[in-house]
């Protein structure tokens, strides 16, 4: 960055103005970081309920599968 060729109340100025659009911008980073985090363990948790599901569905078929063969033998 150039040297900056303003007074020095204009530079105090133009340091204020930065410091407001940083926290601005950190301020909305924040709040995008927690919708995207609520997301991700809203994901997680279908995650873990569908592989609950799948479990539970190859132990069941594998009960009906025992259940069948020792009718069968």
């Amino acid at each position: 960055m150039s040297r900056f060729r303003a007074t020095d109340e204009q530079l105090d100025r133009e340091i204020g103005a930065l410091e407001r659009i940083a926290r601005v911008r950190l301020r909305r980073a924040a709040t995008e970081m927690k919708g995207l985090d609520k997301d991700l363990r809203e994901l997680r948790k279908e995650r873990a309920r569908r592989a609950a599901r799948a479990s539970e569905m190859v132990s069941t078929q594998a009960s009906a599968s025992a259940e069948v063969t020792s009718t069968d033998g």
